[in-house]
């Protein structure tokens, strides 16, 4: 996921002015084959994504529906992230949209659902809830716009430590139950001259990884509340979540800032690496890179003291395109997304786990994720991404971004005062 740098929403709009052209012609250039720009064949419906890399997995789940609905999938994905937004946005509005588009929930969702780029599939939640295949009210709501659902859930992550197993058997070390073991592993793997945990993120969004597991753990209602505009960033749990942070770097405790996840899979089996905070939908690209499944491990990071256990939650969107060329094929496809034939199918390609708790991949790390989560009644909360006004929390990635370049305990004040700074701005501009 990249990043948008977008201060205002006079600025934004200036910017998708100025690059329609740009746009337009990528997205009809990345779609030449198959096209956005006309209808698909009888029995196919298009589907827009970020990410070419799940064209398979969405084939698979193709194949399912078409039993369901009658059609199958033809995915087409722009690999970067900002155009891909651009794309959708300024595409909506003419004759080359497609019938399906992925996208993000929480803010984002309403933030293209007021621009009326996205049909109602109101429908389709009312047919999952009937059936039992996805009773979530909180997820149901981070879908929700108006009092109206806009998309249906692609899948739901954890964000969890991933951990080498092998690692931790060579360092003597169990999976933490509380803070001060997870300190543990830390302190020890950092004696060894093993990074104890890879943290990328120093110039895009994975910099927010860290700050929402920190702020969510110490306080899980506070967190509710700051990202609905209710909190300040300078209040005490914001304040004490940065220097949670800032210590775990004094401990040396992470990478260096600039590493990617796509590093993983070697550092973990080269033992160089202990762990790494990251949602549970990349462990299909972690296994693919050469991870084997009975050493990738994963749990929920322990609360720092006096927090209690929560989990940060994230779900991609599957949108039905108010302007589709087959509009009433694509809202029955909508409908049938969280059948578990549909489910199973699509949770196999991509080893995460699904709204419906029913389906679960046959994946040891995923499987311990979901299995504490169910034991433990773990509160969940919206990814930070999502949380809150898209244009806040873009700007609020980058002064995080600019921490993990000096993680000091002055860095971190100024960090959330200039947080607190763009939400006054941004949520004033929100509700205007």
């Amino acid at each position: 996921m990249g990043l948008i740098d977008l201060s205002r929403t006079t600025s934004r709009r200036a910017l998708l002015a100025s690059s329609f052209a740009g746009a337009a012609g990528l997205a009809l250039s990345s779609c030449a084959r198959g096209t956005l720009s006309r209808p698909a064949p009888a029995d196919v419906l298009s589907l827009f994504s970020d990410n070419p890399s799940w064209n398979s997995g969405f084939q698979d789940a193709g194949r399912q529906l078409s039993r369901l609905s009658g059609y199958r999938l033809a995915p087409q994905g722009v690999p970067n992230v900002s155009n891909y937004q651009q794309i959708v946005r300024m595409s909506a509005q003419t004759d080359s949209t497609a019938d399906l588009i992925k996208w993000w929930n929480g803010y984002r969702l309403r933030d293209v659902a007021r621009a009326g780029i996205l049909a109602d599939v109101t429908a389709a939640w009312d047919e999952a809830d009937r059936r039992g295949w996805c009773r979530d009210p909180a997820l149901r709501a981070s879908f929700t716009s108006d009092g109206r659902q806009y998309g249906v859930p692609l899948y739901k992550s954890y964000y969890a430590v991933f951990y080498s197993k092998p690692l931790f058997a060579r360092l003597g070390v169990d999976v933490p139950t509380t803070w001060q073991e997870f300190l543990h592993i830390v302190d020890t793997a950092h004696a060894r001259h093993i990074t104890p945990i890879a943290a990328g993120g120093a110039t895009s969004w994975e910099s927010s990884i860290w700050f929402q597991q920190l702020v969510n753990g110490l306080d899980h209602d506070f967190y509710l509340d700051l990202t609905a505009g209710k909190r300040s960033y300078t209040d005490v749990p914001c304040r004490q979540a940065m220097e949670v942070w800032s210590d775990l770097y004094r401990r040396g405790a992470f990478s260096s800032p600039d590493v990617s996840v796509s590093d993983l899979p070697g550092r973990f089996t080269q033992g160089r690496t202990a762990m790494c905070l990251y949602g549970t939908w990349n462990t299909g690209a972690l296994l693919d890179a050469g991870l084997k499944n009975a050493d990738l491990g994963a749990f929920l990071l322990p609360p720092p003291p006096g927090g209690n256990r929560s989990v940060v939650v994230e779900s991609g969107v599957l949108a039905v395109s108010a302007n589709a060329h087959k509009r009433q094929a694509a809202e029955a496809t909508a409908r049938a997304w969280l059948d578990p034939s549909v489910q199973r199918a699509w949770t196999g390609f991509l080893r995460d786990t699904s709204a419906d708790p029913s389906v679960v991949p046959d994946v040891g790390a995923v499987r311990e994720v979901v299995a504490q989560v169910q034991k433990e009644h773990v509160p969940q909360a919206v990814r930070y991404w999502e949380a809150s006004p898209p244009v806040l929390i873009e700007g609020n990635v980058q002064d995080l971004s600019a921490f993990m370049i000096d993680p000091t305990p002055s860095q971190a004040a100024k960090t959330v005062a200039s947080m607190q700074r763009r939400a006054e701005k941004e949520w004033k501009a929100w509700k205007s």
